[in-house]
């Protein structure tokens, strides 16, 4: 869901697309594998667990997971380069 904010010019932010895949389980019951965030293949450690909060018609969902990172920054935005 897009969410505009009240600054004229400010970019629309959306929720991040979220894939969660199962690769090849064959049961019944899915095995997460592989997930893309907007459409990007995303490394997992194994054995990771990827919750999905509770759905309600009322909050936006949410998801938590552990991911391997690249590269992290935390900076100020004017900052980043």
């Amino acid at each position: 869901m897009a969410l505009d904010t009240d600054k004229p010019g400010a970019p629309v932010r959306r929720g991040a697309d979220i894939e969660i895949i199962d690769r090849g389980s064959a049961g019944p019951v899915l095995v997460p594998s592989a997930v893309r965030i907007n459409g990007v293949d995303i490394p997992i450690p194994s054995g990771t667990k990827i919750r999905v909060h509770d759905i309600s018609e009322d909050e936006a969902v949410t998801v938590t997971l552990t991911l391997f990172a690249r590269r992290i920054v935390i900076a100020a935005e004017g900052d980043l380069t």
